[in-house]
């Protein structure tokens, strides 16, 4: 099991935000910024380092379309007015303190700061694994969660490109299934274990899947997680 969170974050004129985020070796995180609707043409970017002075990490001016930097990737969802940042394949060397920006230029650029504390988790957090299932069978899932996201909303979702969560099920609460098309879900918080099943598979299952959970720390306009990554064939 490997481990993405969300935040959404308000970046306001003449105002630095700043938030803790966790992750976990192996996994993930995604930030998502909100941003003033005046900036929608603006370039976004994202950064590594006090500002000023960070060192640009991906930086794009593409609007409503992923945009692709190594372990790196953005969304600039200009409907909305945030952009998305996720960040692959977390190592203990990535922790440290991000800038999640809009260029200004001439009148100084929005940063919201981000500091990133990644971790090895003793209690979660397997290796990705691949399951096989004939078509019209089915595929169970188990992903076990740290114990301090007992609380939280569980989900599991269907990675399309740079998006790690195109398509989700969510369950929120213990020990009772939840359905949601072909895909059922079922978490058992004393155990720290979430249960998922899809059923009636066929090649079109065929893909990457994340198990997760939302954090009350930010909004879900993209996905949180403790994530596990399988590969139905």
């Amino acid at each position: 099991m490997k481990i993405i969170w969300t935040f959404t974050l308000l970046m306001i004129p003449g105002v630095l935000s700043s938030i803790s985020v966790t992750g976990y070796s192996g996994g993930g995180v995604s930030i998502t910024c909100r941003y003033d609707r005046g900036y929608t043409g603006n370039a976004k970017y994202f950064c590594k380092g006090q500002n000023p002075g960070c060192s640009d990490l991906i930086k794009t001016k593409e609007k409503d379309k992923w945009v692709d930097s190594r372990r790196f990737s953005l969304y600039d969802d200009t409907r909305a007015a945030v952009f998305t940042v996720t960040i692959r394949d977390l190592r203990e060397q990535d922790s440290g303190t991000y800038q999640c920006a809009v260029d200004i230029s001439l009148y100084g650029d929005f940063y919201t700061e981000v500091n990133l504390k990644v971790v090895t988790a003793a209690d979660c957090c397997e290796k990705s694994i691949s399951l096989s299932a004939a078509a019209g069978g089915s595929v169970n899932i188990s992903c076990r969660y740290p114990q301090s996201h007992s609380a939280d909303v569980k989900f599991v979702c269907r990675r399309s490109g740079s998006d790690l969560c195109a398509e989700e099920t969510s369950v929120k609460e213990s020990r009772r299934w939840s359905a949601e098309g072909q895909m059922q879900l079922y978490d058992d918080r004393e155990q720290q274990l979430l249960t998922g099943i899809i059923s009636h598979v066929t090649q079109q299952h065929s893909a990457e899947y994340w198990c997760g959970v939302q954090s009350d720390q930010g909004h879900k306009s993209h996905h949180t997680s403790p994530h596990q990554r399988y590969r139905y064939r």
